[in-house]
């Protein structure tokens, strides 16, 4: 039957409702006033990526830092073990003869590196442990630092470079004599260095 004249189509634009059968989840759908029927977001918490955890100087990637603390008297035994340290790709050692520059405030730069080391390697002698002046100081920051550390972290490191008494406040700690001939020697760094690796594993650093 042909529709009145005055019969209008009761589809508006601004009529909304729409029966469909099928699945339109790939289909776009023009209605009205071209507005598009899509497929609704799914309800829920959105997707966060994860991210990798990085802390500071620990981050994956970096060296071990193991602050030497000694005695002024002990410079040049303590420069040659540094060297050694050195040739380590994985060991960046922080030694006051090379990491304070002039013109810095050298009470504070010790200070800070202690506390931003990853181990501190303490170095004894007979002159060291009776001196008095800023080796004393030292010892109380490694300490103070290794108070922060979680139990059983290897922080603090003990070497006699001569037959000396070793301090009671690090009686605690295993200590090695790196003194004697080349071939002891040779086994004091070996076993240095394996305490070195279970530290820098511990802190995620690549070896």
């Amino acid at each position: 039957m042909p529709r009145k004249k005055n019969e209008s189509n009761k589809n508006t634009a601004g009529d909304y409702s729409v029966i469909i059968n099928g699945d339109v989840s790939n289909s776009n759908i023009i209605i009205g006033d071209n507005s598009k029927l899509t497929k609704p977001a799914p309800v829920g918490k959105p997707e966060i990526p994860l991210r990798e955890t990085i802390v500071g100087s620990e981050s994956a990637g970096s060296k071990l830092i193991p602050f030497l603390c000694y005695a002024k008297e002990n410079s040049a035994d303590v420069r040659e073990f540094r060297e050694r340290l050195k040739a380590e790709p994985w060991i960046d050692p922080w030694f006051d003869e090379e990491d304070i520059l002039p013109g810095e405030m050298w009470e504070g730069s010790v200070t800070e590196a202690v506390h931003n080391s990853h181990a501190v390697i303490i170095f004894l002698s007979s002159l060291a442990v009776r001196s008095e002046g800023f080796f004393q100081v030292e010892l109380k920051l490694a300490l103070d630092a290794a108070a922060e550390k979680p139990d059983g972290t290897i922080f603090i490191i003990p070497i006699r470079l001569d037959a000396c008494e070793v301090p009671e406040r690090l009686q605690p700690y295993q200590y090695v004599d790196y003194f004697g001939g080349a071939e002891h020697k040779d086994r004091v760094y070996t076993s240095l260095i394996k305490a070195l690796k279970i530290r820098a594993e511990n802190l995620g650093i690549k070896q």
